[in-house]
């Protein structure tokens, strides 16, 4: 990659000019993306602190693990693919920061967003996260009262709302008593909106995250079986 002024400079294409320029839609601009991302997670303490002189912040658990996992194609040639929100105590409005790295993002909180509101927090503005290996079956669930959710977006637990009457039909897990497994079944559903980013439950990752988890056991002679005939074949 040629040395350039700034990062910005890499951007230029697209309608609003925040999309990868075409003349640096290369393999190697993809690693240097890819080589900033993997850097960020070195600033991480083991106890999830990110500490930048006399700032501090505990950088939530899923965003931790968003850090620990490659870039998509999405978020390497979107300028801005996070974001840092939080709520004004001035006019009670909420603002968007909108940041080229992750690491961006959470030294922005912990230096300055912390200390206008401590429920600052960090979205992901071009593609989704699915929840975390460690709490997967144990969302959506009752926190403080309220029912919270998985949202892909802010990497987090978030309260989910309704905005107006719209529904939709979507396939949900119940519990059968008779076979003694969770079933798939097509239900209506209302619209309900994530209250920090504004994803609905209507999104993809959004309906994986949120289900009853199951690991499936297969038998060792189940798959001695299946080893039988594929030597016949």
């Amino acid at each position: 990659m040629a040395k350039l002024a700034s990062p910005s400079d890499l951007f230029g294409g697209g309608y609003t000019g925040n999309l990868l320029a075409p003349q640096h839609n290369r393999e190697k601009v993809y690693a240097w993306f890819q080589k900033k991302h993997e850097f960020g997670t070195t600033l991480i303490d083991p106890d999830g602190y990110y500490v930048s002189g006399s700032h501090s912040w505990r950088v939530p658990y899923g965003v931790r693990q968003a850090m620990s996992v490659p870039l998509v194609h999405s978020q390497i040639v979107n300028q801005f693919p996070f974001a840092v929100t939080w709520i004004s105590p001035k006019d009670g409005r909420r603002y968007k920061k909108k940041t080229m790295h992750l690491i961006s993002a959470i030294h922005l909180i912990a230096t300055q967003v912390q200390y206008v509101d401590p429920t600052a927090s960090i979205i992901a503005r071009s593609t989704g996260y699915t929840v975390p290996p460690k709490l997967r079956g144990k969302l959506p669930r009752t926190m403080n009262g309220h029912m919270v959710y998985w949202c892909p977006h802010c990497m987090d637990a978030r309260r989910f709302r309704r905005r107006d009457d719209r529904t939709f039909y979507a396939q949900k897990k119940f519990w059968s008593a008779e076979k003694q497994r969770y079933v798939w079944k097509e239900v209506k559903l209302a619209c309900l909106y994530c209250q920090v980013c504004g994803i609905s439950n209507q999104n993809m990752k959004f309906r994986v995250s949120n289900q009853p988890y199951e690991k499936v056991r297969i038998k060792s002679g189940v798959r001695r079986v299946g080893r039988k005939r594929a030597r016949a074949r």
